[in-house]
């Protein structure tokens, strides 16, 4: 599954765990960390990129209360995409500060972090985001030589990732990931002006699969009121510079979310991992954001500015709970369930019979053969028994097979069967008659071992630099 699931908001959690809260708790107090930081991160990139305290408060204001991020917090619960809403400014903070300073590597180092940070947050809308920063890096980049600076920090951040994100994409071709998004996305385009139309009350008219796609009452004001700037010439070169990115962002994700887009979904796999042309609604809420700085151009005094930030705060106050309700959890059944309550069909092996409905009876059977089995010990990537076999046998270990898992008898290995039409995409191995001690183990393929040697070189390379700058500076 962690070959493919986003990973740094399960570090987060089981860090409560570990102290001792229950999983309904660790899934909220994640979720409530993720919304503190992206406020905080927000505020310190914008407060850098315009150099306003007002313009950077309002313009995070934008940010922590557009619709569609209240959604995914309350209605979607989406335990990854919350986390590459925090990490996105902290990745841009980093770039701003390399083009704004000449003293650059602590920048350098944060940006490569912040951005690892994000890959690992969410597959797809992570994606978006880093597509975004590149662009903001060309547009933005105040020279050639800071734009490199820039690109090689992002570079490095990806690299430092690279133990996630490559084994995601080498090892896609082992699932049913593509045959379980083939069609997913063609029930979520919304009509077009539905994302213009304030939708205060929530609306069941104007949501496409139970989701909201309104931009906001104050994100649609904030849209005209820069229309009526720019036709009045009121914005000045580096303003018109945000204009031109954001609406140029603006139209490409609105013409993603668009029936108009079919057949680029429909020709091009990756696009379709987004799943829901809704999720381009993440780079819409971060541009309007930036556009709400322009605000103060026509609402200069200091009370249209807390008005406004009023409006935008109370006018979303119809997300700020799970419209469908709360579920009572009983903790103990999840903390035994046989299904997966992330990912459903899309990382089931392509050999398999299709997602497991329960546990096997047993956790180690004889699939052929007769004996008895003893010292049984399970952990998540190695199991250890003792089998005594009354003849030559075919031990099942109940696990379906997926590269990388070995199976060895006395120590030494022996081949892997995990296509039998009886045991489908099982793991089955033999024994030959008499008392064995078994290992089946988990282990890294050389693909996934080479990401893993990529991310702990350049790991080793920033915390080398820093070494050898705090003794440069001694």
């Amino acid at each position: 599954l962690f070959d493919f699931i986003y990973q740094l908001p399960y570090f987060i959690s089981s860090f409560f765990i570990l102290i001792g809260l229950g999983l309904v708790m660790s899934f909220k107090l994640t979720l409530v960390l993720s919304f503190i930081l992206s406020g905080i991160f927000m505020f310190f990139f914008s407060k850098e990129f315009f150099g306003d305290e007002r313009q950077a408060f309002l313009v995070t204001i934008f940010y922590q209360f557009f619709p569609f991020r209240l959604i995914e917090l309350f209605v979607r619960g989406s335990f990854g995409e919350v986390y590459a809403y925090t990490f996105l400014p902290l990745v841009l903070y980093g770039v701003i500060k390399i083009f704004h300073n000449k003293q650059i590597l602590r920048y350098r180092i944060l940006t490569a972090f912040a951005t690892a940070f994000l890959v690992l947050s969410h597959n797809s809308v992570s994606l978006l985001f880093f597509l975004m920063i590149v662009g903001f890096v060309l547009i933005f980049g105040k020279s050639k030589e800071k734009i490199i600076q820039a690109g090689t920090s992002l570079g490095l951040g990806i690299l430092l990732s690279a133990f996630y994100w490559f084994p995601a994409i080498y090892d896609h071709k082992f699932t049913y990931g593509d045959l379980y998004m083939a069609n997913l996305y063609k029930e979520h385009f919304a009509p077009i002006q539905n994302f213009f139309i304030p939708n205060l009350t929530n609306d069941r008219s104007l949501l496409t699969g139970g989701i909201a796609v309104s931009l906001g009452l104050m994100q649609v004001v904030t849209l005209i009121t820069v229309v009526w700037l720019f036709w009045k010439k009121k914005i000045d070169q580096k303003q018109k510079k945000i204009v031109y990115a954001v609406f140029g962002l603006l139209f490409i994700s609105l013409f993603f979310m668009q029936p108009v887009s079919y057949f680029l979904w429909e020709r091009i796999a990756i696009l379709r991992q987004f799943q829901f042309p809704w999720r381009f609604l993440a780079v819409c809420g971060f541009g309007i954001a930036l556009l709400s700085s322009l605000l103060l151009r026509v609402f200069k005094n200091n009370m249209a500015y807390w008005i406004i930030i009023g409006i935008t705060v109370f006018s979303t106050f119809v997300y700020w709970q799970p419209v469908l309700g709360y579920d009572k959890i009983d903790e103990n059944y999840y903390w035994n369930f046989p299904l997966n309550t992330t990912y459903y069909g899309e990382t089931d092996v392509i050999w398999s019979a299709g997602p497991a409905k329960g546990y096997p009876k047993q956790p180690i059977e004889f699939a052929v053969g007769t004996g008895s089995f003893g010292n049984y010990l399970k952990k998540s990537s190695i199991h250890s028994y003792t089998v005594k076999a009354l003849k030559d046998s075919v031990i099942s270990d109940n696990t379906v097979y997926f590269p990388g898992w070995r199976a060895y008898v006395d120590g030494k290995e022996v081949p892997i069967e995990f296509q039998d039409q009886n045991w489908r995409g099982i793991i089955t191995f033999p024994v030959k008659k008499g008392v064995h001690a078994i290992r089946v183990e988990f282990t890294e393929t050389k693909p996934r071992r080479d990401a893993d040697l990529v991310s702990l070189g350049t790991l080793l390379f920033l915390c080398g630099i820093l070494v050898l700058k705090h003794y440069e500076k001694k």
